[in-house]
């Protein structure tokens, strides 16, 4: 392995020792990251004498459930847990723990050598300043009764005194100066050499111990794998759309990764998988569908409940149970067309302890795609370029947010839902300006038509255009929702002028779809008329 701790015991004779506790780090080698939850993959090594033993390993601070535990090399006895099993941690570290404890140590040594420095110039500054404050007390007075050459010296000896001092006093101030800009610097290395020690999750202690009593029948290696699952993890994909000149959806895959273990995954083999370990293992109960017959309720229609009731009820008994064993985390939904999907990192990974999030690329995929305009006058105001994409590939695509590009520009942001093999999703590319909407709701106060009330009669006149402010002519899928009623005495009478080209679009009851073809600098215009006739007495619901 990449980074065994390996301890290595002198043994002077054959014959097996006494019992004895011996540390061992076991970090994460390897970690498969589901959906929800992860299972890490612990591995140490220890040269051990012949005998019955004790190996002291870390608990993992947030795993659930019970490890599964491979020994070679011995034969696996007893396993119990030692809350606060030792004392001091460092006995614990692996060798990348040790080498930040030691920076972090080296980087406190070096703000103390600093701040020590600080002070000695501090002392500079104020011995300067007493000298130069003692220089300039000394008065006339101070000089009564001494000749004039002796007071002539005196002067000058002071205004030099004075002018030394000065200067003293200014290099004291820059060596101040520069050690509090040493002592900051010390600051921010010691604060940076503290976070980078936390991230190796390094523990001082004391520290929580599963001890696994071993029996070594020869003396040599021993080596421990232990398999545990952290259910505060997790990743998710995300996902770069780009829409080539070609017509091609270049679709670049990225995992965006978190664990909150409590355990350092440095440097570790990754897999992602699609696996749910949270599913359920077994399927509903189904119970007896007794009916029955009741007097009836004013108010209450129990017509079609009973089944529904029974379904619905079938599995509350066993999800409480459930819930008072385990949590019920968030599961996302995945592989509904096929096996649980892996993809295998090439690359060693490190996943911060804190939780913080890691995205890494995957792959890229690139999508056959009919590309088109979409546009909806009622609710916007441009049409939007569509690729209509199908995934072509052995595996689904997960649900997962999406960067939209077009020919390398960033554009839009959208959402991809779950994708299963040889299904279709559309992807918009967002806005086309050049394609301009219009939606106009006539009034009969304007001289047209209009809006119309009589006892029992609505007219609703309108009209929605599609311009086109490029020189190039354009083709736009134009989508308007035209009203259908289900109560007999409702009766709608539409006036279309175009017919549409589609009705009930992708299966959505009325619907409807018009081809236009919009010349370059030009427009095309829809024109629709909707009567709506009922008996007197009611109220009309509908919004045009």
């Amino acid at each position: 392995m990449r980074r065994a701790f390996a301890v290595t015991i002198l043994v002077l004779a054959a014959a097996p020792v006494a019992a004895a506790d011996f540390p061992l780090a076991a970090p994460a080698e390897r970690a498969t990251i589901f959906l929800q939850g992860a299972e890490i993959e612990r591995i140490g090594a220890i040269d051990l004498p012949a005998g019955d033993h004790r190996l002291l390993i870390p608990v993992m601070p947030n795993a659930q459930g019970t490890p599964r535990i491979d020994v070679a090399g011995a034969t696996l006895g007893a396993v119990e847990t030692l809350p606060e099993g030792i004392t001091d941690g460092r006995r614990l570290f692996t060798p990348e723990q040790e080498a930040a404890r030691v920076v972090w140590r080296t980087a406190q040594d070096d703000l103390a050598a600093a701040e020590d420095a600080r002070d000695r110039a501090a002392a500079g500054v104020e011995a300067a300043t007493a000298s130069l404050a003692f220089l300039r007390s000394v008065e006339g007075g101070a000089l009564a009764g001494l000749d004039a050459e002796s007071v002539a010296a005196t002067a000058d000896a002071v205004a030099d005194g004075v002018a030394e001092a000065q200067i003293a006093r200014t290099q004291a101030r820059d060596a101040l100066r520069l050690a509090e800009d040493r002592v900051e610097e010390a600051r921010f290395d010691l604060r940076q050499a503290r976070r980078d020690l936390d991230a190796t999750g390094a523990d001082f202690g004391p520290v929580t111990l599963r001890a696994l009593s071993v029996q070594v029948a020869q003396a040599g290696p021993v080596a421990v794998t232990m398999r545990e699952f952290a259910p505060m993890a997790g990743w998710s994909m995300t996902y770069d759309a780009n829409l080539t000149a070609e017509g091609v959806v270049a679709l670049t895959r990225k995992a965006r990764l978190h664990q909150s273990s409590g355990l350092p995954l440095s440097e570790v083999d990754l897999t992602l998988s699609t696996a749910a370990p949270f599913a359920r293992a077994e399927p509903s109960d189904v119970p007896p569908n007794r009916a029955q017959i009741v007097a009836p309720q004013e108010g209450v229609d129990l017509s079609g409940t009973a089944p529904e009731l029974a379904r619905d009820m079938a599995p509350m008994s066993r999800a409480a149970e459930m819930s008072l064993a385990t949590p019920d985390p968030v599961v996302a939904s995945a592989n509904t067309d096929g096996p649980v999907v892996t993809y295998s990192y090439p690359a060693p990974v490190t996943l911060p302890v804190d939780g913080a999030e890691v995205i890494v690329s995957l792959d890229r995929i690139d999508l056959p795609a009919r590309v088109y305009n979409r546009a909806a006058p009622r609710y916007d105001a441009t049409a939007f370029l569509v690729a209509q994409t199908r995934n072509d590939t052995d595996e689904p695509l997960l649900p997962g947010p999406v960067t939209i590009y077009r020919e390398g520009v960033q554009v839009a942001e959208t959402h991809l839902p779950l994708l299963p093999a040889g299904d279709e999703a559309d992807i918009g590319f967002g806005p086309q300006e050049h394609l301009r909407l219009e939606y106009v709701l006539k009034e009969n106060r304007t001289g047209d038509r209009g809006l119309i009330f009589t006892s029992g009669t609505r007219r609703q006149d309108i009209v929605f255009r599609v311009r086109n402010l490029s020189d190039a002519p354009e083709t736009v899928e134009t989508l308007y929702a035209l009203p259908f009623s289900e109560e007999e005495d409702l009766e709608i009478a539409l006036d279309l002028d175009p017919q549409p080209d589609a009705r009930g679009v992708e299966d959505v009851r009325g619907l409807a779809m018009w081809e236009l073809e919009v010349p370059a600098g030009g427009e095309r215009e829809v024109e629709i008329g909707v009567t709506l006739e009922w008996p007197e007495g009611q109220e009309l619901v509908w919004q045009p």
